[in-house]
Protein backbone atom coordinates (compact mmCIF):
# COMPACT_ATOMS: atom_id res chain seq x y z
CA UNK A 1 0.00 0.00 0.00
CA UNK A 2 1.26 3.21 -1.00
CA UNK A 3 2.04 5.74 2.58
CA UNK A 4 2.59 9.23 2.07
CA UNK A 5 3.45 10.87 5.30
CA UNK A 6 3.29 14.60 5.45
CA UNK A 7 5.93 15.07 7.31
CA UNK A 8 8.45 13.28 4.72
CA UNK A 9 6.87 16.67 2.34
CA UNK A 10 8.08 19.27 5.15
CA UNK A 11 4.66 19.74 6.98
CA UNK A 12 5.83 21.37 10.73
CA UNK A 13 2.90 20.59 12.77
CA UNK A 14 3.53 23.25 14.80
CA UNK A 15 0.22 25.18 14.94
CA UNK A 16 2.21 28.23 13.82
CA UNK A 17 3.57 27.42 10.54
CA UNK A 18 1.71 26.90 7.09
CA UNK A 19 1.73 23.30 6.50
CA UNK A 20 -0.60 23.71 3.08
CA UNK A 21 2.10 23.28 0.77
CA UNK A 22 3.43 20.28 2.27
CA UNK A 23 -0.11 18.53 2.56
CA UNK A 24 -0.63 19.45 -0.80
CA UNK A 25 2.42 17.83 -1.61
CA UNK A 26 1.74 14.71 -0.28
CA UNK A 27 -1.86 14.49 -2.01
CA UNK A 28 -0.27 15.21 -5.40
CA UNK A 29 2.50 12.51 -5.02
CA UNK A 30 -0.27 10.12 -3.55
CA UNK A 31 -2.65 11.22 -6.63
CA UNK A 32 0.68 10.45 -9.43
CA UNK A 33 1.01 7.04 -7.80
CA UNK A 34 -2.46 6.06 -8.50
CA UNK A 35 -3.91 6.10 -5.03
CA UNK A 36 -3.51 5.44 -1.61
CA UNK A 37 -2.99 6.71 1.76
CA UNK A 38 -1.97 10.36 2.90
CA UNK A 39 -1.35 9.87 6.52
CA UNK A 40 -1.49 12.94 8.91
CA UNK A 41 0.82 11.88 12.28
CA UNK A 42 0.05 13.67 15.65
CA UNK A 43 0.21 17.19 15.76
CA UNK A 44 -1.42 20.37 14.62
CA UNK A 45 -1.36 21.29 10.85
CA UNK A 46 -2.11 24.79 10.21
CA UNK A 47 -3.60 24.50 6.45
CA UNK A 48 -5.56 26.72 3.62
CA UNK A 49 -7.37 24.73 0.94
CA UNK A 50 -6.46 21.24 0.23
CA UNK A 51 -7.51 20.02 -2.76
CA UNK A 52 -8.65 16.78 -2.84
CA UNK A 53 -7.68 13.56 -5.96
CA UNK A 54 -8.85 10.35 -6.91
CA UNK A 55 -7.91 7.36 -5.00
CA UNK A 56 -6.94 8.69 -2.24
CA UNK A 57 -7.40 8.24 1.43
CA UNK A 58 -6.61 11.00 3.82
CA UNK A 59 -5.56 9.60 7.40
CA UNK A 60 -5.68 11.54 10.68
CA UNK A 61 -3.95 9.41 13.29
CA UNK A 62 -5.10 10.13 16.60
CA UNK A 63 -3.74 13.33 18.09
CA UNK A 64 -3.58 14.87 14.39
CA UNK A 65 -5.56 18.00 13.73
CA UNK A 66 -6.25 19.64 10.38
CA UNK A 67 -6.23 23.25 11.96
CA UNK A 68 -7.97 25.66 9.50
CA UNK A 69 -5.96 28.86 8.54
CA UNK A 70 -7.53 31.98 9.18
CA UNK A 71 -6.17 34.12 6.76
CA UNK A 72 -8.89 34.52 2.85
CA UNK A 73 -5.06 34.09 1.21
CA UNK A 74 -4.75 30.42 1.98
CA UNK A 75 -8.07 29.31 0.19
CA UNK A 76 -9.68 28.72 -2.65
CA UNK A 77 -13.00 30.03 -3.26
CA UNK A 78 -14.69 27.59 -5.83
CA UNK A 79 -17.53 28.87 -7.95
CA UNK A 80 -20.39 26.20 -6.73
CA UNK A 81 -23.22 25.29 -8.74
CA UNK A 82 -21.51 26.45 -12.03
CA UNK A 83 -23.73 24.81 -14.33
CA UNK A 84 -27.23 25.56 -12.35
CA UNK A 85 -29.23 28.79 -12.48
CA UNK A 86 -27.92 29.91 -9.20
CA UNK A 87 -24.39 29.64 -8.89
CA UNK A 88 -22.22 31.15 -5.76
CA UNK A 89 -18.40 30.88 -4.42
CA UNK A 90 -17.61 29.37 -1.65
CA UNK A 91 -13.75 28.29 -0.14
CA UNK A 92 -13.74 24.65 1.77
CA UNK A 93 -11.06 23.27 3.84
CA UNK A 94 -11.07 20.21 2.48
CA UNK A 95 -12.16 20.30 -1.42
CA UNK A 96 -12.59 18.36 -4.37
CA UNK A 97 -14.35 18.36 -7.54
CA UNK A 98 -15.09 15.87 -10.19
CA UNK A 99 -13.25 13.72 -8.00
CA UNK A 100 -14.11 9.37 -7.17
CA UNK A 101 -13.30 6.86 -4.19
CA UNK A 102 -12.10 9.67 -1.44
CA UNK A 103 -11.99 8.75 2.14
CA UNK A 104 -11.22 10.94 5.02
CA UNK A 105 -10.75 8.55 8.20
CA UNK A 106 -8.78 8.15 11.67
CA UNK A 107 -8.99 8.91 14.57
CA UNK A 108 -7.78 13.00 14.64
CA UNK A 109 -9.91 15.87 14.29
CA UNK A 110 -10.63 18.60 11.80
CA UNK A 111 -10.95 22.69 13.72
CA UNK A 112 -12.35 25.31 11.89
CA UNK A 113 -10.86 27.91 14.81
CA UNK A 114 -15.27 29.45 14.21
CA UNK A 115 -14.96 32.79 16.53
CA UNK A 116 -11.98 33.95 13.89
CA UNK A 117 -14.65 34.50 11.77
CA UNK A 118 -17.30 35.76 13.79
CA UNK A 119 -18.30 38.90 15.56
CA UNK A 120 -20.31 39.02 18.57
CA UNK A 121 -23.77 40.43 18.63
CA UNK A 122 -24.64 43.53 19.79
CA UNK A 123 -27.87 42.46 20.83
CA UNK A 124 -29.39 39.09 21.44
CA UNK A 125 -32.87 39.82 22.12
CA UNK A 126 -35.88 37.56 24.27
CA UNK A 127 -35.88 33.73 23.91
CA UNK A 128 -39.44 33.43 23.26
CA UNK A 129 -38.92 35.76 19.82
CA UNK A 130 -35.80 35.16 18.48
CA UNK A 131 -32.91 32.42 17.33
CA UNK A 132 -30.37 31.67 19.89
CA UNK A 133 -27.08 32.35 17.72
CA UNK A 134 -25.02 34.84 19.19
CA UNK A 135 -22.47 35.72 16.48
CA UNK A 136 -22.68 37.18 13.14
CA UNK A 137 -20.31 36.35 10.53
CA UNK A 138 -17.53 38.38 9.16
CA UNK A 139 -16.92 38.93 5.54
CA UNK A 140 -16.30 35.44 4.45
CA UNK A 141 -15.84 32.20 6.19
CA UNK A 142 -14.65 28.50 5.18
CA UNK A 143 -16.26 25.37 4.55
CA UNK A 144 -14.77 22.50 6.51
CA UNK A 145 -15.12 20.13 3.60
CA UNK A 146 -16.48 21.30 0.44
CA UNK A 147 -16.87 18.52 -2.47
CA UNK A 148 -18.96 18.77 -5.36
CA UNK A 149 -19.77 15.81 -8.33
CA UNK A 150 -18.00 13.53 -6.48
CA UNK A 151 -18.56 9.81 -6.08
CA UNK A 152 -18.04 6.57 -3.45
CA UNK A 153 -17.09 9.41 -0.56
CA UNK A 154 -16.44 7.70 2.79
CA UNK A 155 -15.74 10.26 6.03
CA UNK A 156 -16.03 7.56 8.81
CA UNK A 157 -14.89 8.30 12.73
CA UNK A 158 -13.30 11.68 12.90
CA UNK A 159 -13.65 14.27 14.86
CA UNK A 160 -14.90 17.81 12.97
CA UNK A 161 -15.20 20.90 15.92
CA UNK A 162 -15.41 24.71 15.89
CA UNK A 163 -16.70 25.05 12.32
CA UNK A 164 -17.06 28.66 10.85
CA UNK A 165 -19.98 27.63 8.65
CA UNK A 166 -21.11 23.36 7.46
CA UNK A 167 -18.94 21.27 8.85
CA UNK A 168 -19.84 19.80 5.39
CA UNK A 169 -21.18 20.67 2.06
CA UNK A 170 -21.66 17.73 -0.08
CA UNK A 171 -23.52 18.85 -4.14
CA UNK A 172 -24.37 16.58 -6.63
CA UNK A 173 -22.49 13.17 -5.38
CA UNK A 174 -23.22 9.93 -5.47
CA UNK A 175 -22.77 6.86 -2.83
CA UNK A 176 -21.86 8.87 0.69
CA UNK A 177 -21.31 7.23 3.30
CA UNK A 178 -20.80 9.00 6.99
CA UNK A 179 -19.98 6.65 9.69
CA UNK A 180 -18.99 7.21 13.38
CA UNK A 181 -18.49 10.89 13.11
CA UNK A 182 -18.28 13.18 16.00
CA UNK A 183 -19.39 17.20 14.83
CA UNK A 184 -18.96 19.32 17.79
CA UNK A 185 -19.72 22.93 16.58
CA UNK A 186 -21.07 25.76 18.95
CA UNK A 187 -24.38 25.84 20.01
CA UNK A 188 -24.80 29.74 19.30
CA UNK A 189 -22.59 30.26 16.05
CA UNK A 190 -24.45 31.05 13.06
CA UNK A 191 -24.79 28.49 10.33
CA UNK A 192 -22.73 25.92 11.95
CA UNK A 193 -24.38 23.57 10.80
CA UNK A 194 -23.58 19.61 10.47
CA UNK A 195 -23.99 17.86 6.97
CA UNK A 196 -25.50 19.83 3.87
CA UNK A 197 -26.28 17.58 1.39
CA UNK A 198 -27.20 19.35 -2.02
CA UNK A 199 -28.85 17.04 -4.96
CA UNK A 200 -27.04 13.85 -3.56
CA UNK A 201 -27.88 10.17 -4.24
CA UNK A 202 -27.80 7.14 -2.63
CA UNK A 203 -26.48 9.05 1.21
CA UNK A 204 -25.98 6.73 4.43
CA UNK A 205 -25.22 8.03 7.57
CA UNK A 206 -25.05 6.36 10.88
CA UNK A 207 -23.84 5.94 14.39
CA UNK A 208 -22.71 10.00 14.32
CA UNK A 209 -23.26 12.49 16.97
CA UNK A 210 -24.12 16.13 16.01
CA UNK A 211 -23.55 19.19 18.32
CA UNK A 212 -24.77 22.34 15.34
CA UNK A 213 -25.39 26.21 15.75
CA UNK A 214 -28.06 25.21 12.81
CA UNK A 215 -29.57 22.20 10.97
CA UNK A 216 -27.63 19.22 12.15
CA UNK A 217 -28.24 17.02 8.72
CA UNK A 218 -29.79 19.19 6.05
CA UNK A 219 -30.94 18.03 2.78
CA UNK A 220 -31.94 19.87 -0.40
CA UNK A 221 -32.18 19.86 -4.19
CA UNK A 222 -31.01 23.19 -5.36
CA UNK A 223 -28.26 21.69 -7.73
CA UNK A 224 -28.03 19.70 -10.96
CA UNK A 225 -30.00 16.36 -9.49
CA UNK A 226 -33.09 16.01 -7.56
CA UNK A 227 -31.94 14.22 -4.18
CA UNK A 228 -32.97 10.63 -3.57
CA UNK A 229 -32.46 7.39 -1.58
CA UNK A 230 -31.29 8.18 2.06
CA UNK A 231 -30.40 6.51 5.23
CA UNK A 232 -29.54 7.85 8.59
CA UNK A 233 -29.89 5.64 11.57
CA UNK A 234 -28.49 5.41 14.78
CA UNK A 235 -27.73 8.97 15.57
CA UNK A 236 -27.38 11.70 18.50
CA UNK A 237 -28.50 15.26 18.14
CA UNK A 238 -27.90 18.45 19.66
CA UNK A 239 -28.87 21.21 18.09
CA UNK A 240 -29.97 24.91 18.03
CA UNK A 241 -32.56 24.67 14.81
CA UNK A 242 -33.38 21.37 13.32
CA UNK A 243 -31.84 17.79 13.53
CA UNK A 244 -33.45 16.96 9.96
CA UNK A 245 -34.09 19.69 7.73
CA UNK A 246 -35.31 18.35 3.85
CA UNK A 247 -36.09 21.39 1.99
CA UNK A 248 -36.59 22.72 -2.12
CA UNK A 249 -35.73 26.28 -2.82
CA UNK A 250 -35.26 28.94 0.11
CA UNK A 251 -31.69 29.07 -0.18
CA UNK A 252 -30.19 32.68 0.08
CA UNK A 253 -28.26 32.60 -2.71
CA UNK A 254 -30.87 31.80 -4.80
CA UNK A 255 -31.58 34.56 -7.14
CA UNK A 256 -33.86 32.29 -9.50
CA UNK A 257 -36.50 30.09 -8.82
CA UNK A 258 -36.34 26.31 -9.70
CA UNK A 259 -38.56 23.50 -9.31
CA UNK A 260 -36.30 20.51 -7.76
CA UNK A 261 -37.29 16.72 -6.28
CA UNK A 262 -36.88 14.79 -2.78
CA UNK A 263 -37.84 11.94 -2.43
CA UNK A 264 -36.55 8.38 -0.64
CA UNK A 265 -35.83 9.28 2.77
CA UNK A 266 -35.76 6.86 5.54
CA UNK A 267 -34.45 7.85 9.05
CA UNK A 268 -34.59 5.52 12.25
CA UNK A 269 -33.23 4.72 15.49
CA UNK A 270 -32.15 8.32 16.86
CA UNK A 271 -31.96 10.64 19.97
CA UNK A 272 -32.55 14.30 20.30
CA UNK A 273 -30.63 15.92 23.36
CA UNK A 274 -32.10 19.18 22.35
CA UNK A 275 -33.38 20.85 19.10
CA UNK A 276 -35.92 23.58 17.96
CA UNK A 277 -37.59 20.75 15.72
CA UNK A 278 -36.65 17.10 15.10
CA UNK A 279 -37.97 17.26 11.65
CA UNK A 280 -38.71 20.34 9.22
CA UNK A 281 -39.81 19.82 5.48
CA UNK A 282 -40.46 22.74 3.55
CA UNK A 283 -41.53 22.82 -0.40
CA UNK A 284 -40.74 25.44 -2.01
CA UNK A 285 -41.51 25.40 -6.24
CA UNK A 286 -40.58 21.59 -6.07
CA UNK A 287 -41.91 18.36 -4.59
CA UNK A 288 -41.08 16.33 -1.32
CA UNK A 289 -42.29 12.92 -1.06
CA UNK A 290 -41.75 9.59 0.47
CA UNK A 291 -40.37 10.62 3.94
CA UNK A 292 -40.04 7.58 6.54
CA UNK A 293 -38.81 8.83 10.28
CA UNK A 294 -39.13 5.94 13.01
CA UNK A 295 -38.22 5.16 16.42
CA UNK A 296 -37.27 8.51 17.57
CA UNK A 297 -37.13 9.76 20.98
CA UNK A 298 -36.69 13.69 21.69
CA UNK A 299 -36.39 16.09 24.54
CA UNK A 300 -36.33 19.81 23.29
CA UNK A 301 -35.55 23.03 25.36
CA UNK A 302 -35.35 25.25 22.44
CA UNK A 303 -38.22 27.15 21.85
CA UNK A 304 -40.27 25.07 18.74
CA UNK A 305 -41.93 22.39 17.72
CA UNK A 306 -41.07 18.58 17.35
CA UNK A 307 -42.65 18.39 13.18
CA UNK A 308 -42.83 21.18 11.26
CA UNK A 309 -44.18 20.68 7.56
CA UNK A 310 -45.02 23.71 5.38
CA UNK A 311 -45.31 24.10 1.72
CA UNK A 312 -44.82 27.96 -0.14
CA UNK A 313 -46.08 26.69 -3.88
CA UNK A 314 -45.11 23.60 -3.46
CA UNK A 315 -45.62 20.07 -2.46
CA UNK A 316 -45.56 17.76 -0.10
CA UNK A 317 -46.81 13.82 0.23
CA UNK A 318 -46.70 10.92 1.69
CA UNK A 319 -44.87 11.50 4.56
CA UNK A 320 -44.97 8.54 7.44
CA UNK A 321 -43.59 9.39 11.14
CA UNK A 322 -43.95 7.20 13.43
CA UNK A 323 -43.00 5.64 17.05
CA UNK A 324 -41.63 8.75 18.52
CA UNK A 325 -41.80 9.92 22.20
CA UNK A 326 -41.11 13.91 22.45
CA UNK A 327 -41.20 16.14 24.75
CA UNK A 328 -40.95 19.86 23.84
CA UNK A 329 -43.00 22.85 23.49
CA UNK A 330 -45.15 22.15 20.44
CA UNK A 331 -46.30 19.49 18.83
CA UNK A 332 -46.70 19.48 15.14
CA UNK A 333 -47.63 22.09 12.68
CA UNK A 334 -48.59 21.02 9.11
CA UNK A 335 -49.48 24.42 6.56
CA UNK A 336 -50.02 24.50 3.49
CA UNK A 337 -51.53 27.28 1.28
CA UNK A 338 -54.51 27.44 -0.96
CA UNK A 339 -53.49 26.23 -4.17
CA UNK A 340 -50.70 24.41 -3.18
CA UNK A 341 -50.69 20.23 -1.77
CA UNK A 342 -49.79 18.62 1.28
CA UNK A 343 -51.36 14.89 1.42
CA UNK A 344 -50.83 11.79 2.85
CA UNK A 345 -49.24 12.62 5.76
CA UNK A 346 -49.00 10.37 8.59
CA UNK A 347 -48.36 10.29 12.40
CA UNK A 348 -48.62 6.88 14.25
CA UNK A 349 -47.81 5.84 17.63
CA UNK A 350 -46.49 9.49 19.29
CA UNK A 351 -46.48 10.57 22.78
CA UNK A 352 -46.36 14.20 22.78
CA UNK A 353 -45.59 16.14 26.24
CA UNK A 354 -45.87 19.60 25.96
CA UNK A 355 -43.96 22.26 28.13
CA UNK A 356 -45.18 25.26 26.78
CA UNK A 357 -43.07 28.49 27.03
CA UNK A 358 -44.14 31.68 25.45
CA UNK A 359 -43.86 31.66 21.92
CA UNK A 360 -44.83 34.59 19.15
CA UNK A 361 -47.59 31.80 17.40
CA UNK A 362 -48.28 30.05 20.25
CA UNK A 363 -51.86 29.50 19.47
CA UNK A 364 -52.09 30.41 15.61
CA UNK A 365 -49.71 30.96 12.44
CA UNK A 366 -50.10 33.99 10.51
CA UNK A 367 -51.62 33.56 6.23
CA UNK A 368 -49.22 33.20 5.14
CA UNK A 369 -46.53 32.58 7.37
CA UNK A 370 -43.81 35.18 6.98
CA UNK A 371 -40.72 32.69 6.72
CA UNK A 372 -39.88 29.22 6.94
CA UNK A 373 -37.65 30.08 9.66
CA UNK A 374 -40.64 31.13 12.07
CA UNK A 375 -41.22 26.84 13.13
CA UNK A 376 -39.32 28.38 16.13
CA UNK A 377 -42.73 30.00 16.78
CA UNK A 378 -45.15 27.76 15.73
CA UNK A 379 -48.06 26.31 17.29
CA UNK A 380 -47.98 24.41 20.57
CA UNK A 381 -50.62 21.67 19.75
CA UNK A 382 -50.88 19.28 16.74
CA UNK A 383 -52.27 22.22 14.03
CA UNK A 384 -53.02 21.27 10.17
CA UNK A 385 -54.07 24.18 7.37
CA UNK A 386 -54.65 23.62 4.25
CA UNK A 387 -54.03 19.77 3.79
CA UNK A 388 -55.65 16.75 2.72
CA UNK A 389 -55.68 13.29 3.97
CA UNK A 390 -54.41 13.40 7.18
CA UNK A 391 -54.06 9.98 9.58
CA UNK A 392 -53.38 10.05 13.27
CA UNK A 393 -53.08 6.80 14.70
CA UNK A 394 -52.28 6.66 18.45
CA UNK A 395 -51.33 9.87 19.23
CA UNK A 396 -51.46 11.28 22.67
CA UNK A 397 -50.82 14.92 24.12
CA UNK A 398 -50.07 15.51 27.42
CA UNK A 399 -49.78 19.36 28.92
CA UNK A 400 -47.02 19.30 31.82
CA UNK A 401 -45.99 21.97 33.77
CA UNK A 402 -46.08 25.90 32.26
CA UNK A 403 -47.61 29.17 33.48
CA UNK A 404 -49.25 30.45 30.09
CA UNK A 405 -53.00 32.39 30.67
CA UNK A 406 -53.95 30.77 27.60
CA UNK A 407 -56.29 27.52 26.62
CA UNK A 408 -55.69 26.13 23.42
CA UNK A 409 -57.19 22.80 21.75
CA UNK A 410 -54.82 19.55 21.59
CA UNK A 411 -55.58 18.89 17.67
CA UNK A 412 -56.90 22.14 15.94
CA UNK A 413 -57.54 21.97 12.16
CA UNK A 414 -58.36 24.14 9.59
CA UNK A 415 -59.36 23.98 5.92
CA UNK A 416 -59.00 20.10 5.97
CA UNK A 417 -60.07 17.57 3.84
CA UNK A 418 -60.41 13.69 4.42
CA UNK A 419 -59.28 13.52 7.86
CA UNK A 420 -59.20 10.35 10.25
CA UNK A 421 -58.43 10.24 13.81
CA UNK A 422 -57.82 6.72 15.63
CA UNK A 423 -57.12 6.29 19.26
CA UNK A 424 -56.24 9.78 20.05
CA UNK A 425 -55.69 10.17 23.99
CA UNK A 426 -55.62 14.03 25.37
CA UNK A 427 -57.59 17.03 26.56
CA UNK A 428 -57.22 20.93 25.63
CA UNK A 429 -54.96 22.85 27.69
CA UNK A 430 -55.56 25.88 30.22
CA UNK A 431 -58.96 26.06 31.84
CA UNK A 432 -61.30 27.84 29.37
CA UNK A 433 -64.25 25.80 29.45
CA UNK A 434 -65.38 27.45 25.80
CA UNK A 435 -62.25 25.49 24.27
CA UNK A 436 -62.89 21.92 22.88
CA UNK A 437 -59.66 19.29 22.72
CA UNK A 438 -60.28 18.72 18.96
CA UNK A 439 -61.44 21.89 16.88
CA UNK A 440 -62.87 21.04 13.24
CA UNK A 441 -63.16 24.48 11.08
CA UNK A 442 -63.83 23.71 7.50
CA UNK A 443 -63.24 19.91 7.59
CA UNK A 444 -64.59 18.30 5.33
CA UNK A 445 -64.82 14.35 5.48
CA UNK A 446 -63.81 13.54 8.78
CA UNK A 447 -63.86 10.16 11.13
CA UNK A 448 -62.82 9.87 14.88
CA UNK A 449 -62.84 6.34 16.20
CA UNK A 450 -61.39 4.86 19.83
CA UNK A 451 -60.49 7.94 21.18
CA UNK A 452 -60.44 8.65 24.56
CA UNK A 453 -61.29 12.32 26.56
CA UNK A 454 -59.32 13.05 29.62
CA UNK A 455 -60.61 13.92 33.07
CA UNK A 456 -61.21 17.49 32.42
CA UNK A 457 -62.30 18.09 29.00
CA UNK A 458 -65.01 20.43 28.35
CA UNK A 459 -65.87 19.94 25.02
CA UNK A 460 -64.66 16.96 23.06
CA UNK A 461 -64.86 18.53 19.55
CA UNK A 462 -65.69 21.76 18.17
CA UNK A 463 -66.80 21.43 14.03
CA UNK A 464 -67.62 24.76 12.38
CA UNK A 465 -67.44 26.47 9.13
CA UNK A 466 -69.96 26.29 6.04
CA UNK A 467 -67.57 23.55 4.38
CA UNK A 468 -67.68 21.14 7.46
CA UNK A 469 -69.34 17.87 6.66
CA UNK A 470 -69.23 14.02 6.43
CA UNK A 471 -67.68 14.20 9.96
CA UNK A 472 -68.28 10.56 11.71
CA UNK A 473 -67.46 9.70 15.31
CA UNK A 474 -67.46 6.04 16.18
CA UNK A 475 -66.29 4.05 19.51
CA UNK A 476 -65.09 6.89 21.32
CA UNK A 477 -64.89 6.67 24.95
CA UNK A 478 -65.82 10.80 25.89
CA UNK A 479 -67.16 9.47 29.73
CA UNK A 480 -64.70 12.41 31.02
CA UNK A 481 -66.34 15.28 28.57
CA UNK A 482 -68.36 17.50 29.56
CA UNK A 483 -69.79 18.24 26.23
CA UNK A 484 -69.11 15.86 23.09
CA UNK A 485 -69.77 17.69 20.66
CA UNK A 486 -70.09 21.23 20.08
CA UNK A 487 -71.83 22.26 15.54
CA UNK A 488 -71.77 25.66 14.39
CA UNK A 489 -75.18 27.31 13.12
CA UNK A 490 -73.43 26.96 9.87
CA UNK A 491 -72.58 23.76 9.29
CA UNK A 492 -75.13 22.20 7.06
CA UNK A 493 -75.00 18.53 7.01
CA UNK A 494 -75.28 16.11 9.99
CA UNK A 495 -72.68 14.99 12.57
CA UNK A 496 -72.64 11.64 12.82
CA UNK A 497 -71.84 9.50 16.31
CA UNK A 498 -71.94 5.74 16.49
Amino acid sequence: MNVFNIKAYGAAGDGISKDTAAVQAAINACAEAGGGTVYIPPGRFLVGTLLLKDHMTLWLEAGAVLLSSTDKEDFYFAEIYSNCANSTMYPGLLYGKNVSNITIAGRGCMDGQDQAFWEAKEAIGEGWNSTPARYVPKEWRPMMILLEDCSDIQIKDIQIRSSPVYSGWIIDCERVNLHGLQIINDFYGPNSDGFHFSSCRFVHIASCHFLTGDDSIAIDSNGQKNSQHFTITDCTFETSVNAFRIYTGLDPWMHKEIYSEISDIAINNCSVANAAGVVNVTAENGLIERINVSNITARMEQEGTAIFIMTGKGTVRRIQLQQWTVRSNGACTVIGMPDDCIEDIVLSGIQFEVAAKRKLYGLEVPEPIPSYAHHHFAPYALYFRYARKIRLNHVEVTWIGGSLEESWSAIDCKEIEDLQIIGFSGKQAGGDPSVPAIRFLQVQSGYLANCRALPGTSVFLEVSGSKSGNIRLAGNDLSQAGNRLAVGEEVGQEIGIE
